[in-house]
């Protein structure tokens, strides 16, 4: 088992994708546009990798209160 990687380490498309996945699933897929929508992209693969830790931050929030 590899250790958590730090914050500053770049985050991958591939966990982005996961956890805003997670999220549609969890019911959230209209918010889960919306943060795409916000960064002027209408799917993932559009939003600037350096969004990535804010995006991640913002999806995990979905549904938390």
């Amino acid at each position: 088992a590899n250790p958590p990687a730090p914050a500053e380490k770049s985050i991958s498309l591939e966990t982005v994708r996961a956890v805003l996945a997670e999220k549609s699933l969890a019911g959230h897929t209209a918010e889960v546009r919306a943060l795409l929508e916000k960064r002027g992209a209408t799917k993932l693969s559009e939003v600037d990798p350096a969004e990535y830790p804010a995006l991640l931050k913002e999806a995990e929030t979905l549904g938390n209160g």
